[in-house]
């Protein structure tokens, strides 16, 4: 059996971690916006360790639970942090934008990544995304994708948010493997993190890539091993490890 499906993942491995000042400036002004109309304030001061308090929480969900908060849950969190006061349609305004920051300041497509998706896409491979989320849900991942000018190359996503799921969970995946009807063997998964993305693909018997190609990423792994069958520093060679991959698919 070939590969037929190839799952990619979409933070550090499509896009880098760049702009993320700029984001932070955003949602720190948005707050701003949103309480002054209930006479509160917050310097930059108060506001950074707020919003590493924030990352923390749903650092330990997404973890610990595999799930990943909604933005208003962890914009909630923040709330109760800095002592404000939780007005519902506030909350609901701060996660909007708090969600949309990425719009305006978003990440860079990784070098390489859009010659790479062409090739995939020639070569009769299905192309999905299954991705974990933070503060911007998947519809504004979604339009990320679309203004690089890659989202028309995916058939198919799994976005935390909206299955309920983050990986390493089995549904993660299954989300998009279900779609297409198409068995773990004959699937592919890239990615980052080992502890999420390439034990969570492995687990589920599909392939698995691991990307170690941005150098903006911040992420620490708890292990210098990988169980994954190939790695990756760049995207000029992912579709010739892939191919290399299928080959030795009986």
């Amino acid at each position: 059996m070939s590969l037929k499906l190839i799952t990619i993942d979409f933070w550090n491995t499509l896009f880098d971690s760049e702009n993320g000042f700029a984001r932070n400036q955003f949602r720190l002004n948005s707050l701003r916006s949103e309480i002054d109309a209930l006479g509160y304030s917050i310097t930059e001061k108060e506001f950074n360790p707020a919003i590493e308090a924030s990352w923390g929480y749903f650092h330990n969900i997404w973890r610990n639970e595999h799930r990943t908060p909604s933005t208003a849950s962890t914009v909630e969190f923040l709330f109760d942090y800095l002592n404000l006061p939780k007005n519902p349609e506030i909350i609901e305004n701060v996660a909007e934008a708090f969600g949309d920051c990425i719009i305006y300041h978003p990440p860079n497509l990784l070098p390489g990544v859009k010659p790479a998706l062409e090739k995939l896409k020639e070569k009769g491979y299905e192309l999905g995304i299954v991705s974990d989320t933070g503060f911007s849900p998947g519809k504004t991942l979604r339009k990320v994708l679309y203004d690089a000018g890659i989202y028309s190359y995916f058939s198919e996503f799994s976005f935390s948010d909206e299955t309920g799921y983050s990986k390493p969970s089995k549904e993660s995946f299954l989300a998009i493997l279900s779609k297409y009807q198409i068995d773990p063997d004959a699937s592919l998964h890239i990615g980052d993190i080992e502890e999420t993305d390439i034990i969570g693909a492995k687990q589920l018997g599909m392939k698995a890539i691991k990307f170690i190609g941005d150098k903006s990423s911040t992420f620490v792994s708890k292990t210098n091993h990988s169980i994954a069958d190939a790695i990756c520093k760049d995207w000029s060679e992912v579709v010739d490890v892939i191919q290399k991959i299928d080959s030795t698919i009986i």
